[in-house]
C-alpha cells in the first residue's frame, strides 16, 4: 500500500466531510434549544454531529502531518528563493503569515467580514431558537419532575394527572424530563406542553429577576421591558444617563456589543439601575 496515497486520500475525505459536519454545526441551533426539542438532522443529534466533527478534525490533523512528513523536501523548497538559497521571510511567507494573522486577530476585535460571518452565526442559532422554543431554563430536560414542576411553577399533583390522561407513562416524580420523553417517544418540550396547563397563575414579576431566562439575546429592549412590565421610556433614560447608545428596536446582544458590553452585564446594568 502506498503511504503518500493513503494519506493525500485520508486528508481529502476527512476535509470533504468535516466541510458538511462544520456548516451543520455553523447552522444548529443553541445546545440548550438542541437538547430540550431533540434537534436532528439526518436522524443524527447535535452531539453525535459535534463528536464526528472533533474526531474527524483529529483525523485531519493526523494526516496532515503525515502528509508535511512525506512531503518535507518539497515543503522546504517553497522557502528557497531563485538562487536555490534558504530564505524564510519569502513573499508568499509574509503573504501566509498575514492572512493566519488577519483570521486569528480580525473575529476577536469584530473587523468585518469576520464579524459579519459570526453575526450570521448568532442569527443561524437566533433562527433555531425561534423555531423550535426555547426551554424554561438551561438543561431543563435533566431536571426530575418533582423539580422541574418546582422551578416553572407548576402543580405537581394536576401535572401527573395530566400525564396519565395524555397516556403519558412515568415511574414517579423523581424520574427526569428527558427520560419520560424519551420512553414516551416524545421530546421534552413534548412533555411540558402537556403538563403547561397545571401552571399556577403568578403574579407579575416587578423589574428584572436575578437569573436571565434564555434567549436574551435575540430579544429587543422593547420586548424586554414588556415581559417584564417595565417603563420602556425610564430604562432608555436610565442607559442613556450611562452615555450608553439605546436603540429599542435592536436585538440585545447587538445593543450591548455597540456599547462594548456583553448581553448579561447590559442585563445587570437595567437591573441595578432600577433598584
Amino acid at each position: 500500500m502506498n503511504l503518500r496515497k493513503l494519506t493525500s486520500l485520508t486528508a481529502l475525505l476527512s476535509f470533504s466531510v468535516l466541510i458538511t459536519s462544520g456548516a451543520v454545526l455553523f447552522l444548529t441551533p443553541q445546545g440548550r434549544v438542541a437538547f430540550w426539542s431533540e434537534w436532528r438532522l439526518w436522524g443524527l443529534t447535535k452531539e453525535a454531529w459535534g463528536a464526528m466533527h472533533i474526531l474527524l478534525s483529529l483525523l485531519f490533523l493526523v494526516a496532515g502531518v503525515v502528509h508535511i512528513i512525506l512531503n518535507w523536501r518539497p515543503m522546504l523548497s517553497y522557502l528557497r528563493d531563485r538562487t536555490r538559497q534558504m530564505k524564510v521571510v519569502t513573499p508568499e511567507f509574509v503573504a501566509s503569515a498575514v492572512v493566519t494573522t488577519l483570521f486569528v486577530i480580525g473575529p476577536l476585535l469584530g473587523w468585518p467580514p469576520f464579524r459579519w460571518v459570526m453575526d450570521l452565526n448568532t442569527y443561524a442559532k437566533d433562527q433555531g431558537s425561534r423555531t423550535y422554543g426555547e426551554p424554561p431554563y438551561g438543561h431543563a430536560e435533566q431536571s426530575s419532575l418533582q423539580s422541574f414542576a418546582q422551578k416553572t411553577g407548576i402543580d405537581l399533583e394536576k401535572a401527573q394527572a395530566l400525564l396519565r390522561i395524555r397516556g403519558i407513562s412515568y415511574q414517579g416524580p423523581q424520574e427526569r424530563l428527558q427520560d419520560i420523553a424519551k420512553k414516551n417517544h416524545l421530546t421534552p418540550q413534548q412533555v411540558y406542553l402537556a403538563i403547561k396547563p397545571a401552571e399556577i397563575a403568578k403574579a407579575p414579576v416587578l423589574g428584572l429577576p436575578e437569573e436571565v431566562a434564555p434567549g436574551l439575546g435575540r430579544k429587543t429592549l422593547e420586548d424586554l421591558c414588556k415581559e417584564y412590565h417595565l417603563d420602556l421610556a425610564r430604562v432608555r433614560t436610565l442607559l442613556e444617563a450611562r452615555k450608553l447608545n439605546v436603540k429599542v428596536d435592536q436585538p440585545f446582544r447587538a445593543l450591548a456589543e455597540s456599547n462594548g458590553l456583553g448581553p448579561h452585564e447590559l442585563y445587570a446594568v437595567i437591573r441595578e439601575g432600577l433598584r
